[in-house]
């Protein structure tokens, strides 16, 4: 079995130790060495005596004490740092000057693509398009683009990554045609 801790020392003293520590105790001659060495440094310990501080000590304790907090540094935390209101409020302007952009901006629209390619009523995209250019009438290129009329750059691409892989070899399959019968 192992010595007694310091912990178990002082519970000797308080007459507090475990039973089955107590028979250690009992029997273990470096163990009882430590006790009776550590009683005697308590008796020592206690007729000492200690004098009572001066009413003056307890006032000035309080004003040195926070003399010595005062002069410690002060750790910095650096997230700490970005929610003061000098830093939040131009990030939080910034935020709303983009959402107000972002909102004014014009939204492209997308037509969905069932409808595009359908035919409804039984009028092809021909027929449709021969409608609209008869309503439409000649207009010129400038009015075109300013009527939002003209097709964006990339457009066609962004077209091509969207056809289903049904739709991409049909689009092959009228591209060979379409150049077998221009090299002819």
């Amino acid at each position: 079995m192992t010595h007694l801790t310091s912990d178990e020392l002082v519970d000797a003293l308080d007459i507090a130790l475990e039973p089955s520590r107590q028979i250690h105790l009992d029997a273990c001659q470096p163990c009882q060495q430590q006790l009776s060495e550590l009683d005697a440094a308590l008796n020592t310990a206690r007729g000492i005596a200690v004098p009572e501080p001066s009413p003056l000590y307890w006032q000035h304790l309080s004003a040195r004490v926070r003399t010595a907090i005062d002069a410690e540094p002060v750790a910095v935390d650096r997230w700490r740092q970005w929610l003061r209101w000098p830093v939040l409020a131009p990030i939080g302007g910034l935020a709303l000057i983009v959402m107000a952009l972002a909102a004014t901006l014009p939204q492209e629209t997308t037509v969905d693509r069932e409808i595009a390619v359908s035919e409804p009523l039984g009028v092809s995209l021909d027929d449709r398009f021969a409608i609209v250019a008869d309503l439409v009438g000649d207009i010129d290129w400038d009015t075109a683009v300013s009527a939002g009329l003209t097709v964006a750059p990339g457009a066609a691409d962004l077209a091509l990554l969207e056809l289903t892989a049904t739709e991409q070899q049909e689009l092959t399959r009228l591209l060979q045609a379409e150049l077998t019968r221009a090299k002819s």
